[in-house]
């Protein structure tokens, strides 16, 4: 049976008449949403709307709702239980304790100001792995090769079964650059070899593992049915098109199309399409909870919520050269790039939009990064043909690897155990990191 639910939109919640500003005053003043516009349509009906990261939370306003004996509630995902519950002492606001205990998480109750019962909830994670855990020297597993052209992208499924990467050629009429697919371990002779008709600029195999999708220079878009590899769906963007990424949930895939975002749900149905501003696309990536980074040839990279699309953006700024690639840290808010410039920057969402860090240049000019799975590591390689493993937050080279030859491409298999490292020459490389 075909999924009819792909995720949840927004949570709404009732407040009397005229009690917008007290509304305000909790979401805004004491849990620190952000307020954004309803749309012109609903405006006069009152109520306020916050975003929540990934959905919304709406408080409509209606004659007498009668809360305070409602359970019905919102629940809220927080990293801190214990500063939360310091900022609603220092407002006043009562804490309802005695929740019923589940397993791997803490957990509590208070009521807003027009009497909404609100949970606050933190998962209790397990022990980070030791240090030992990932490995101090990597050790090389495999190598595959593609014959003619450099690898530009390299994408491997979520069960690890398959390994594709996607080749870059300086003249079509004398390469073909093409999509070469191998099972895992296989190095011998992949096991499809698609034929493109122009160099493969993006690649990516779907969070759901059931399809491949590559977008070349001149602008064609394509989904194959993973397994048999056999072409499924074709859109046609515009010319020099760049930037591709799936939501972690495989609900949405947002591509770079030339002046705009194209929004697809499974099937390439288009959804949105977002009007940015950036003068063309070059990198896009989702965080963990749907929230759609872009960044263009203009020096600043646009975050949009895109479940429902927003009609503003929030902008991150204080890189000199645009940014070409992007990945988000899977579980703090924590933003990548690679400059056109071969720098590579850190952004904490959360702390400075305008202040980003700049990685050391051990690695000389960056042209590729990836986080591990776990956001414990963020590999990062380029000209000088080695690639350094950061920690996760960027404060530290853990360890290296020499590959030999210039990085064009990183990918971190879904387990973390290994690292996928497309070259120029044509190499993939598979190298155990953990």
């Amino acid at each position: 049976m075909t999924t009819l639910i792909t995720g949840i939109d927004h949570v709404h919640l009732t407040a009397p008449n005229g009690s917008e500003a007290r509304v305000r005053a909790f979401y805004v003043d004491v849990l620190g949403l952000r307020e954004i516009p309803k749309p012109p349509s609903l405006q006069a009906r009152g109520g306020v709307w916050f975003d929540c990261g990934n959905l919304q939370l709406h408080i409509g306003v209606e004659e007498a709702p009668d809360n305070e004996r409602s359970r019905r509630h919102v629940a809220f995902q927080v990293d801190d239980l214990a500063a939360v519950r310091q900022r609603l002492n220092a407002h006043g606001v009562p804490i309802e304790e005695g929740a019923a205990p589940i397993e791997g998480v803490i957990r509590f109750y208070c009521r807003d100001a027009v009497g909404n019962r609100v949970e606050f909830a933190q998962a209790i994670r397990a022990e980070k792995p030791e240090a030992q855990d990932w490995l101090k020297r990597a050790e090389w597993v495999d190598e595959y090769g593609v014959g003619s052209g450099d690898v530009e992208r390299v994408a491997v499924s979520q069960d690890g079964q398959w390994l594709a990467a996607g080749t870059y050629v300086e003249d079509v009429r004398r390469q073909t650059p093409s999509i070469f697919i191998w099972r895992s371990g296989e190095t011998s002779e992949p096991e499809v070899v698609v034929e493109m008709p122009a160099s493969v600029w993006e690649l990516a195999f779907s969070p759901n593992g059931r399809e491949l999708v590559g977008l070349t220079e001149d602008g064609s878009l394509e989904t194959w049915r993973t397994g048999d590899f056999e072409s499924e769906q074709f859109a046609e963007l515009p010319e020099r098109s760049s930037g591709l990424a799936y939501s972690d949930d495989g609900g949405l895939l947002a591509v770079g199309a030339g002046d705009t975002v194209v929004v697809f749900r499974p099937g390439l149905e288009r959804l949105h399409t977002i009007q940015h501003g950036l003068d063309g696309v070059h990198a896009l990536a989702f965080d963990p909870h749907g929230m759609l980074a872009v960044s263009g040839e203009a020096l600043r990279i646009q975050l949009w919520q895109v479940r429902p699309i927003q009609g503003s953006s929030w902008e991150l700024f204080g890189h000199e050269s645009p940014a070409v690639q992007l990945r988000f840290h899977p579980a703090a808010p924590v933003l990548a790039a690679v400059t056109d410039a071969g720098q590579a920057l850190l952004w904490n969402i959360n702390e400075g939009p305008e202040t980003p860090k700049t990685l050391g240049n051990e690695a000389g000019q960056v042209n590729a990064l990836a986080f591990s799975p776990d956001g414990e590591r963020l590999a990062c390689g380029g000209d000088e043909g080695r690639v350094w493993l950061w920690d996760g937050q960027g404060e530290e080279i853990v360890s290296e690897i020499d590959v030999g030859a210039v990085v064009r491409a990183l990918v971190f298999s879904s387990d973390g155990a290994q690292l996928v490292i497309g070259t120029e020459g044509g190499r993939v490389q598979v190298w155990r990191v953990r």
